[in-house]
């Protein structure tokens, strides 16, 4: 929700002050817009009876200027407006999409022109006393005054190309002339237009006649030369060869023939019965059964063999004495086990 908000230094000020500046605080969803590629208008109307709520007439634009995140409302840029009560809105209008944004979203900001003390607002209606007093002041203003010196040349007004705006056939054509940012003295031309209405659709036109072109000549018929084998193409001879070149033979070596390859499937498949019926055939399993039997008898020779070395590690040298320990071993070894 867009809101607009003014602040209340300037909210009230009299006629004929051009030296006064309003800041209004625009926010969008309670965050300050960014506003720097948008052009800033006021729109301000008058009220009836002081009713905020329901304006009366449209009564003037002014440009917004950006000031410090606010934007502010010149007194001098809404001078003719008479004391009263007024409500205004902000349009930002984007520079790219030429749409506009309008603060607030419900109800409208206001300020008021206070009466100064010459009460002079409507030059249709002024009392005889004001017009005495108005003049009285005006000719002793006009006596104090000496010529002044001569001022400096105002510069020219700049004015560039803005957005041209296509509107429907039926509305109503428009132009703003908005002064830049950054530069017051040059100038924005912005143009509504609306597109012209649609017309009548012509009468369809004569169908186009033309006449027959003449019949193009025969074409050549290529042919073959019977001796160069070349295409020939009327009398020229294109150099390309009509024919093929014979291949070469092919080299039956690197090939198998059906029969060789027959014979070497047969040898496979005989070879493949006669190795299932070995393994399946009880001269097999008989020779597995030797097998067995020769692993165990190696494996008590084995054991037998390591009983040996055991003993004779343990029996002592002929030139040294033999230890309790080991004559004790000695005498409970049986002499037929190292005959073993």
């Amino acid at each position: 929700m867009r809101t607009l908000t003014i602040a209340d230094n300037w909210k009230d000020w009299k006629f004929g002050d051009t030296d006064a500046v309003m800041t209004f605080t625009a926010l969008d969803d309670d965050k300050v817009p960014d506003f720097s590629d948008r052009t800033l208008t006021f729109k301000i109307a008058s009220t009836l009876n002081n009713d905020l709520e329901h304006p009366k007439d449209f009564a003037a634009t002014a440009t917004g200027y950006i000031q410090d995140k606010n934007v502010i409302l010149k007194t001098e840029d809404v001078k003719q407006l008479t004391p009263g009560n007024y409500i205004v809105e902000l349009w930002a209008m984007s520079n790219d999409t030429q749409k506009d944004a309008v603060y607030p979203s419900k109800g409208f900001a206001q300020f008021t022109i206070e009466e100064n003390s010459m009460k002079v607002s409507d030059v249709t209606n002024i009392p005889s006393m004001t017009i005495n007093a108005f003049w009285n002041a005006v000719m002793q203003k006009v006596g104090t005054l000496t010529k002044g010196a001569k001022g400096d040349p105002g510069q020219t007004p700049k004015i560039v190309m803005g957005s041209v705006t296509k509107l429907s056939p039926d509305a109503q054509p428009s132009a703003t002339l908005v002064p830049l940012q950054s530069d017051p003295n040059t100038y924005t031309l912005n143009l509504q237009l609306p597109q012209g209405v649609q017309g009548e659709q012509g009468l369809q036109g004569i169908p186009g006649v033309g006449s027959k072109g003449l019949d193009g000549n025969n074409g050549l018929t290529p042919t073959i030369d019977p001796k160069t084998k070349h295409w020939m193409i009327g009398g020229t001879d294109t150099g390309v060869i009509a024919e093929g070149q014979a291949g070469k033979d092919a080299d039956p070596s690197k090939y198998v023939t059906i029969v060789s390859f027959n014979q070497l499937r047969q040898q496979v498949q005989d070879n493949a019965t006669a190795l299932d019926a070995l393994q399946n055939s009880t001269a097999t399993s008989d020779l597995q059964d030797q097998v067995k039997k020769l692993s165990s008898q190696v494996a008590n020779l084995t054991a037998k063999i390591e009983a040996l070395e055991q003993a004779e590690s343990n029996t002592p040298k002929p030139d040294e004495p033999a230890t309790s320990a080991s004559s004790a071993s000695t005498s409970d070894t049986p002499a037929s086990s190292a005959a073993q």
